[in-house]
Parts: C-alpha cells; sequence; structure tokens
C-alpha cells in the first residue's frame, strides 16, 4: 500500500478551496518514510487539479462528522494527510499502466462533459460542497452497473480507507487505533536476528555490473529458496536475485503499512488489471514464507496422482517423492504444539463442533512452521520479529548461503538471455541506496542455467517479455478464489492476536463433482485490511462499523478449489496483465460457501453476519445470537447479490499454475523436469509449474516440488 508517517500536529482542513492553498503548507508536515523502499518506476507528478480531486475523494470517504462530540468521528481523511499519502502512491509507487489509470480516472472526476454522461450533472467532484452531494457521487460509481465505474470506486475507497487506519504519527502510533480497540505494535525495535541464520549480500560496485555463476536463481520464495539450497550443497556456484530487500527481524517493526511496502509485491496494490482480485504474494526475502500464516498441508495424494495420470509427471504419489515432502516438513519443523486456537479460530472450531461436524474428518487443527511463539503471533503477516516463523529466512538461504551461495536483494530482473534457443543469463538493474535516494545500476549475469522462481504472475511476464512464446506460458493461472464472512460477537474476537491460522474446515473441500469445492479457514485482520475490506455504504456507516466491529469480528475466509482460470500477458511496455474471472460454476461454490461459513458463526454464537459486498444490504445485525430464520434471511441475501466484479471483495494469496508442467508439450509450457519447452537450461520452480489447482494451501508442495526439479537441474549442471 504505502509506507509513511504524518504529524500529530496536522490541521483538519475542511473545505477544498483551504486544501488546495494549504497543500504545500500541508506537505511539510507529512513525514513520509519514501526513502526507505526503492521505487522501480521514474516519478510522475500529478497536477495540482489532480491532488485537490484527491484530497475532496479522501475527505467523502473518511470525513469529518461535524455534529459529534467524539473526535474519532470528527477526524477526517485529511487530518491525517490521506490525500496527500494517495498522491505519493501513485506517483512513486503504482507500476506505469495503473498510475495513468489513476491518472485518466482523476481527470473524469473533474470532467463536466463526462459527468453529465456518468452521473447526470454537469459537475465537477471537487465542486460538490456538501457531503451528501459527494457521497451520493461515490455511491453512484459504487453500485454502477459500469464495471469501469465500480473499478474506479474501488481504488480510492481501497486506498482511502486502508491509509487512514495505518498511516502513523512521529511517535508510531496512529490516532484511530485507541478507539477502534487496536494496541499497535508491542515491541520497540530493533529485535534481534539470529546470527546463524545471517546473510550477507554480495557488494555490486560501478554502473555497469558483470557476474558469473553456474545457476542464476531469480526469486528467493518458497521454491527459490530451496532450489538454491539444493543446488549449493551439490557444490555449484549458485547466485539467487531478489526484487525484494533483505529483511528480518531487525526491520520487521509490526507496522501493517510500513511491511505491506517492503514485503509484498508492487507494494500490496497488485491486483488483477480490472481490480476485482487483490493479489498477495511476498516479495523480499523469503517471499511468501516470509508473509503467510504457517498453515503447512501436504500436498493431497489424488491431486498427485491426478498430475501422474493425466500431466504425466512421473513419481509424485511415489515414496521419492514423499520422501521430498517428508524432508521439507522436518526442515521447515512443522508441528502442532504452536496451533492454539486465538479467539477468531475458537470460533471456527466451537461453531463446527455445535453442528456435530466431525473432528479430524471434516475440520481439524492445522500443522505449522512455527517454534517458540508463546501466542505473540500478532503481527507475523508482516514479518516474524522474534524469528520464530520457520520462514525461509532461518534455514533454506541461509543454509545455501553457507554452503557458499550468493545473494542480491533489490534486483528487477529485466529478461533471460536466450542465445540459439539456450538460456545464458539474466540482465537487469540493481536498485541500491544511494545517500538520501535511490540509484540503478545495469546488471548483467552469465550463468550455465536461469532458474525463474518469482511467483505465477512475475514468471510468465519475465518469461514473456524475454521473448519466449511458448503458447502455454501464462495460461492455466488458478487463484483458489477468496473473499470473506464476518461473525459479529459480544466479546472481543481480536481477529488480528495470536496463531493466525490453526483450524481449517474441509468438509466441503470436494463436494462439487468430486473435485472442486471449497474450504474455510480463519483470517487475521489488522485496521488496514479490515477497513479496506469493509463495506461502505457511507462515510459515517463506516466509521461506526470499524469502532463497534473491528475487535468484535471473527474474519473467516472461504477458498475455492475452482473449476475456472485466468491468464498473465504483458502490455506492449512488458508490464503484468493479469485476467481472471470467476467460472459461473464457481460464483455459486462461493455462495454456498459464505452461506456455510454463516453456519458454523451462527453455531458459534455470532450476533451479526457482514459479507464483503460493497454496500450493506447483506447484513444482519441483532442483540442476541442469530437464528435459523436470521441465517436464511442472509443467505438469501447473498444469493441475490451474487457475485460481481467490484461488487465484493475477492482475494487470492494462492497464485498458480501459470507456467503448467506436463509432459506433454501441448499441455504445458514446462516438462516433467521443469524446463521450458523450447529453451534449454531455462527451468521453472515455483507454484506455476502446478498443473491445476491444488485445494490446499500450497507452500508445502511449491517447497516439495522444487526439491525434485533441483536433481533435475543438477544433473543438466553436471553435463554443461
Amino acid at each position: 500500500m504505502f509506507g509513511g508517517r504524518v504529524s500529530k500536529h496536522s490541521s483538519s482542513c475542511k473545505d477544498y478551496d483551504s486544501l488546495t492553498r494549504q497543500s504545500k503548507e500541508d506537505a511539510s508536515h507529512y513525514i513520509f518514510s519514501i526513502r526507505a523502499f526503492p521505487h522501480l518506476s521514474p516519478i510522475m507528478s500529478l497536477t495540482e487539479r489532480q491532488r485537490r480531486t484527491l484530497r475532496a475523494v479522501a475527505e467523502t470517504i473518511v470525513p469529518s462528522i461535524d455534529a459529534s462530540s467524539d473526535e474519532f468521528y470528527r477526524r477526517s481523511a485529511n487530518d491525517l494527510g490521506v490525500g496527500n499519502a494517495l498522491a505519493e502512491i501513485i506517483e512513486t509507487r503504482l507500476e506505469p499502466p495503473l498510475r495513468e489509470q489513476f491518472q485518466r480516472l482523476l481527470n473524469i472526476l473533474e470532467s463536466p462533459t463526462f459527468n453529465l454522461m456518468l452521473v447526470g450533472k454537469p459537475v465537477r467532484f471537487s465542486d460538490l460542497r456538501a457531503l451528501e452531494d459527494r457521497t451520493k457521487y461515490l455511491a453512484n460509481w459504487r453500485d454502477s452497473r459500469l464495471g469501469s465505474k465500480r473499478m474506479g470506486f474501488q481504488a480510492l475507497k481501497r486506498l482511502a480507507c486502508f491509509l487512514f487506519y495505518t498511516l502513523i504519527t512521529d511517535n508510531g502510533i496512529n490516532p484511530n487505533w485507541n478507539d477502534i480497540g487496536y494496541p499497535g505494535p508491542r515491541e520497540k525495535f530493533p529485535l534481534s536476528h539470529p546470527e546463524g541464520a545471517r546473510i550477507k549480500p554480495i557488494e555490486v560496485q560501478g554502473d555497469d555490473t558483470k557476474l558469473n555463476c553456474d545457476v542464476c536463481v531469480v526469486g528467493s520464495g518458497a521454491g527459490g529458496s530451496v532450489i538454491a539450497y539444493e543446488l549449493s550443497k551439490a557444490g555449484f556456484d549458485v547466485l539467487v536475485v531478489e526484487a525484494g530487500g533483505y529483511e528480518t527481524s531487525e526491520t520487521f517493526d509490526q507496522s501493517e503499512l510500513s511491511m505491506m511496502n517492503r514485503l509484498f509485491d508492487e507494494y500490496g496494490t497488485a491486483s488483477t488489471s480490472d481490480l476485482s482480485f487483490v493479489l498477495l504474494s511476498g516479495r523480499a526475502a523469503g517471499g511468501g514464507t516470509t508473509v503467510n500464516w504457517m498453515t503447512c498441508i501436504k500436498p493431497p495424494m489424488e491431486v498427485l496422482k491426478d498430475w501422474e495420470s493425466t500431466y504425466g509427471i512421473a513419481g509424485l504419489s511415489g515414496p521419492d517423492f514423499q520422501s521430498e515432502i517428508a524432508d521439507v516438513w522436518d526442515t521447515l519443523k512443522v508441528n502442532l504444539s504452536e496451533s492454539q486456537r486465538n479467539g477468531n479460530n475458537e470460533v471456527l472450531w466451537r461453531g463446527c463442533n455445535t453442528l456435530g461436524y466431525k473432528e479430524g474428518v471434516d475440520y481439524s487443527q492445522i500443522f505449522r512452521n512455527a517454534l517458540d511463539c508463546r501466542e505473540r503471533c500478532a503481527y507475523c503477516t508482516y514479518g516474524c520479529s522474534y524469528s520464530c516463523k520457520q520462514s525461509t529466512l532461518l534455514n533454506y538461504l541461509p543454509m545455501a548461503f553457507k554452503n557458499g551461495a550468493k545473494f542480491l536483494f533489490n534486483v528487477k530482473v529485466e529478461r533471460v538471455v536466450v542465445e540459439n534457443g539456450i538460456a545464458r543469463g539474466v540482465e537487469g538493474k540493481f536498485i541500491a541506496a544511494n545517500g538520501a535516494g535511490r540509484r540503478s545500476y545495469d546488471l548483467k549475469i552469465s550463468s550455465k542455467v536461469v532458474v525463474v522462481a518469482c511467483g505465477s504472475i512475475k514468471t510468465p511476464a519475465l518469461l514473456l517479455k524475454s521473448g519466449i512464446r511458448n503458447k502455454n506460458v501464462g495460461k492455466n493461472l488458478r487463484l483458489h478464489p477468496t473473499t470473506a464472512v464476518s461473525g459479529h460477537f459480544k466479546e472481543e474476537i481480536r481477529a488480528w492476536d495470536g496463531p493466525p491460522q490453526t483450524v481449517v474446515v474441509t468438509k466441503f473441500l470436494n463436494s462439487d463433482g468430486g473435485s472442486h469445492g471449497f474450504w474455510i479457514e480463519a483470517a487475521p485482520t489488522h485496521p488496514g485490511l479490515f477497513a479496506l475490506s469493509s463495506p461502505w455504504p457511507d462515510g459515517k456507516s463506516h466509521k461506526e462499523y470499524m469502532r463497534k466491529w473491528f475487535n468484535r469480528s471473527s474474519a473467516n475466509i472461504v477458498l475455492l478449489k475452482e473449476w475456472g482460470s485466468g491468464q498473465v500477458s504483458i502490455d506492449k511496455r512488458g508490464y503484468a496483465k493479469v485476467s481472471y474471472h470467476l467460472d459461473n460454476k464457481d460464483k455459486q461454490n462461493m455462495t454456498r460457501g459464505m452461506t456455510e461459513t454463516a453456519r458454523i458463526l451462527v453455531a458459534a454464537g455470532a450476533i451479526g453476519l457482514s459479507s464483503l459486498h460493497s454496500d450493506w444490504r447483506t447484513d444482519i445485525i441483532k442483540e442476541e445470537p442469530l437464528r435459523q430464520n436470521d441465517l436464511d434471511a442472509f443467505s438469501d441475501q447473498i444469493e441475490r447479490k451474487g457475485i460481481e466484479s467490484n461488487k465484493i471483495m475477492l482475494f487470492s494469496a494462492h497464485l498458480m499454475g501459470s507456467c503448467r508442467m506436463s509432459s506433454d508439450e501441448s499441455l504445458g509450457a514446462v516438462n516433467q523436469e521443469g524446463e521450458i519447452y523450447g529453451v534449454r537450461n531455462l527451468f521453472v520452480s515455483d507454484g506455476s509449474v502446478f498443473p491445476t489447482t491444488l485445494g490446499v494451501n500450497p507452500m508445502i508442495t511449491i517447497m516439495s516440488l522444487s526439491k525434485r526439479t533441483a536433481k533435475f537441474v543438477a544433473k543438466r549442471l553436471g553435463s554443461v
């Protein structure tokens, strides 16, 4: 999203003429930590009119409620500098295609001609003086039949709400936290990183740096870290390049805002091209293993057998691959003793038990790669400050380093060098700190083999940008499409506090056709994520919702083992484009999943239910525990609302399948050894090689397949 601070002394600005006059003065109050994070695209300046529009939009989404004597309701978005922060995001964080979309959106909001066509009045948005008029304007976009208008509303609403609850003052506190019952970071920093797990990146000097190695691994996440270790253990000269930084316990500051910047792809703004799905993937040392919720589930045997029989991937159901899985399991120190049930997970457990579901069959405790957490896990989504999460920061990466592997962070790989059908290395930019700013250096790496392991969006995008035109690259993208249902309770739930995900409901996993369906898990929610996901009927109602329910809501996600698929492509400038539209069967399964989740919440004693639809027409909230008739009413409303792009929040943190593995070239982008068809010595080793949707959290499967692929890469290196 955006990393920064806001002065606790910033003043309230109530009209937009004064906002315009004060914009330069206000900017001196806002202490944004932009220099802490590299931006890989040149800065694009917004016009003063566009900045004024952003401030007007922010003030509408999170307004000051003047009639209230309560400071929380009087506090507006621009009291915290949200409008200026939005401008900073657009100018320095977004990739050019999305940047340009924002510019067009802001121009449309200020165009009397467009507004005459879109809302029936020839007005400029910032000239609407009354809050009621501005709210009606945005509600028109929110509920529009035009997908582009809903997309525009969501782009602005999500960022404004996120920033209002995450921007912090000089003392590290957001003034809204106390009002919604959120404590903020519990530690003073920095904490220490284990000495035995430290990595020392190589130093790059000079404007044009050339390096040589046996194998260049692009990406340090679940796949890249394992293959780097296995190949370095075999004695090969390994160089790992990572787009993000080398972040550890010493830099994990338990801040939702700054950690979203440092640890997530595209600073947390990644999405499908139409914004219908928020795409969450790691972008730092350890990749997704650094930010995930430590859910460890082995690949289902029925899936492995399907991959063997349908896609010709030999040995997946046999003892050798099962041994690979067991080795990963042991290396990550996976166990059940760290899977205590916090308030959020206890709700799922209690509801399933009340409904008579079978423990160990229909629902169960989740194995996790955690050690000595002592239930201090409140912030591990944003990096484990205590070095208890057994991410690859603590095992495979330092193990590879001890074997002699070299590491470079903050590298944007721009292309794989292919000559005469053989991969020869990579080229890109190294982004280095340079005094108070950042500077990029050209980087050329020559290698005998290249392993691309930068995730199911960036991997196919890099291959396509490199001129690799294998027809299956970018196809068959799977997301485990996800939405959520919140259960509201009389007591505090504190969904952010404690082990994040320790209960899984699998009763419905294969309920549709024997191989498709959904499963249910709990999800930790911090203020920014909760705010951007919550319905927005108007600014006052959104504030009321945050104050009343943030710390008394259980967040539960419905994940689809989907029928459909999407695609990754690139635009003319080489930037990734992600398209994904839910199959009708998947929409039906998601709707049913929301109903079944609501059933569990009601059984657990919920007094309210909310979906993530854009308005509040699905909510049912009472003062006493809900009954069957309330569940029926909620389900009916969910059915009527349906699943439509940018009318309900959809997520994915499980990106898979865009470079499918198959022994049949007509079906796959890589062969069963992980090598790209048509290019020798170019391998892929991440979740993009999954032939189909997996149906469980994918980390263990990615790492196990990477161990398998490492053997084929080692064999190739031994012959070149």
